[in-house]
């Protein structure tokens, strides 16, 4: 039977290399693993871990030492006031949603966001009116929203509680926050920042403007992801007067754990003297791999990566490979085999990679090696099939947006629901989410009507074996049952 703690102890052992999240990278550059043996033991760790006693204060009251290293967080980020999170950045966003939310409400959402954006929707009862971000067909990511959009949106709709942007988003896309919470502000509407993927924006001058300094109300922003601190750590800062802190307090009391790891507040503590002392130097390490990586690919003839000029997040590696035969899928798989390079996401058309300040000269001489010799074989082999130039449809499933129907997330969670196959539900509501993990962003919501096309992407993706969470083993869907009127409510309709 294998253990958990033997598996994780071969990997660190082993010469895979990590583009991907938490962003400490394992450490690499203290070469904890040269030994042979992991640095710590499961019991090691045990005789740190401890409960709220004498001298070590309270998360959900904190009066002491978590007080004072919570205004240090706040400090870190020129925050008026910041919150440890202790369940990543789920929990943060299930909080700030809840304490804006109201009775009968909707929120004014970016249709590329999160899950547990979802999931405060459905909990709080809330409608979705959404910002559709515009595609970067070249490279079939999607782009920003933009501050007209918000505009409009709120112009059009006068029970809008909250805006919710996602800010950078998986793929490292900016939009402009400070235009867009002027906006918001402007219609007394606050401002919800899912920058989970932008803490290391607080390390240097030089690093894009963070959505606390460009006035968004309530920012969340996953420590784990981006900088040197362990899985689950994050936080939440908050400013201006139109949040109820109270209320949000009350639920973070809620949605974390009552017993928080002081193990993980350790982490977040160690991250922000991290951040505060060696912030500028790492991150000036960090844009010089990145524009090292770019300067050695540009001779590259069928691979290209996303330039990270404008605004864009340096740490964040979108390597195409769109037009070559192969698919996104493909080419994950073969830097994970042949090179022993362990990416964050496969994509239909492209790989994503996560670069930190804690990235080795080593890794990226790794990275830009493969990325030649895979190129090189590519132009050898096109237009051929077979290998690694398998033909096949590269559909970006998130290129689409169902339509709306009537019905709101949590009245279509509550319906009786059944499973049919993909081509079998075409017209039929969704009773359930669907979405790609990562990057964790819905393609599917329950009430949104399944259109043929979308139907057919589902089968695509499933023939390309990539993983929709939401599907049952057939490949089968979740839709509402047949019920007349529910079944035809506002067919197609788009919010």
């Amino acid at each position: 039977m294998k253990h958990l703690w033997d598996e994780l102890t071969n990997y660190i052992k082993s010469d895979y290399y990590p583009f991907h999240m938490p962003g400490h990278k394992r450490f690499p550059k203290e070469n904890i693993s040269s030994c042979g043996k992991p640095a710590l033991t499961v019991e090691d760790i045990c005789r740190y871990d401890i409960t709220e006693i004498e001298g070590f204060d309270n998360l959900h009251d904190a009066k002491d030492l978590l007080l004072e290293l919570q205004r240090k967080a706040a400090r870190v980020y020129g925050a008026e006031q910041s919150f440890y999170l202790v369940n990543g950045s789920t929990g943060g966003i299930l909080s700030a949603i809840s304490a804006v939310a109201g009775e009968g409400k909707k929120l004014l959402a970016a249709r590329n966001c999160h899950k547990s954006v979802y999931n405060g929707m459905l909990i709080n009862r809330l409608r979705a009116v959404y910002l559709l971000p515009e595609m970067v067909d070249n490279f079939d990511i999607q782009g920003e929203i933009t501050a007209r959009q918000v505009g409009e949106r709120l112009a059009e709709n006068k029970d809008i509680c909250a805006v919710v942007i996602t800010s950078p988003t998986y793929d490292g896309i900016i939009s402009d926050i400070r235009s867009i919470a002027d906006k918001a502000h402007a219609f007394g509407i606050p401002l919800i920042v899912d920058e989970a993927h932008g803490a290391h924006f607080a390390l240097s001058e030089k690093a894009p403007e963070s959505a606390v300094d460009c006035g968004a109300d309530i920012v969340i922003n996953s420590v784990h992801k981006t900088l040197p601190a362990p899985t689950q750590t994050a936080l939440l800062h908050v400013q201006g007067k139109l949040v109820d802190r109270e209320k949000l307090k009350t639920y973070l009391g809620i949605y974390q754990s009552s017993s928080p790891s002081y193990l993980l507040m350790a982490g977040i503590d160690y991250c922000m003297d991290f951040v505060s002392e060696r912030g500028r130097e790492e991150y000036e390490k960090l844009l010089a791999v990145r524009e090292w990586i770019e300067k050695e690919t540009t001779g590259l003839s069928e691979i290209r990566i996303l330039s990270h000029e404008g605004r864009r997040d340096p740490g964040k590696l979108v390597i195409s490979v769109k037009g070559t035969g192969m698919t996104g899928q493909e080419f994950y798989r073969i830097l994970l085999q042949e090179y022993h390079l362990q990416m964050e996401m496969a994509a239909p058309s492209y790989v994503l990679g996560i670069l930190t300040v804690m990235d080795t000269g080593e890794g990226a001489k790794r990275l830009v090696k493969a990325l030649r010799e895979i190129d090189g074989k590519i132009s050898e082999n096109m237009p051929q099939e077979g290998g690694i130039m398998k033909s096949g449809r590269t559909d970006n499933i998130y290129g689409m947006i169902p339509a709306a129907s009537d019905m709101g997330i949590y009245e279509a969670a509550q319906e009786e629901r059944e499973w049919l196959l993909p081509k079998k539900a075409v017209g039929r509501i969704s009773g359930g989410f669907l979405y790609f993990y990562p990057p964790g962003i819905p393609v599917l919501v329950p009430g949104e009507v399944i259109s043929r096309e979308l139907a057919r992407k589902i089968e695509s993706a499933g023939e390309r074996e990539e993983y929709l969470t939401g599907t049952s083993e057939e490949g089968k869907i979740c839709v509402l049952k047949a019920s007349g009127k529910k079944q035809d409510a506002g067919a197609a309709k788009q919010v």
